[in-house]
């Protein structure tokens, strides 16, 4: 379930070098915006990957379907991995790896090379 994310509230938390910094948060859900310069991207970047991965692949013989494809995307959904109010891209990156490793047979280092 999504947030509307209601910003009305700082508080000082440690950033990603251990500094401290006000971090706006959701008074609804409690969730701490990213406040890093590497900000969070939509599901079409990660849609994107998936495309090249797939194409890469039929190319050597080995077939992803479209069902292993959906299965990884609605996975994503369900962990909200596109989330760009809490989640940094380095966050994104790794829910999108384990996720992939999952459902399609291909090594971790592989799938950061589409990254």
């Amino acid at each position: 379930m999504t947030c509307s994310h209601e910003l009305k509230q700082k508080d000082w938390l440690p950033s990603d070098n251990e500094i401290l910094k006000l971090h706006p948060y959701c008074s609804k859900c409690g969730s701490v915006k990213n406040i890093s310069s590497m900000g969070a991207v939509s599901a079409g970047f990660f849609t994107n990957i998936l495309a090249r991965i797939k194409s890469d692949f039929d190319k050597k013989g080995y077939k992803i379907s479209q069902a292993q494809i959906r299965l990884v995307m609605k996975e994503l959904e369900a962990r909200e991995a596109f989330d760009k109010f809490s989640l940094s891209f380095e966050a994104q990156k790794m829910i999108f790896i384990d996720v992939v490793s999952k459902y399609i047979k291909i090594s971790r280092w592989k799938i950061e090379e589409y990254l």
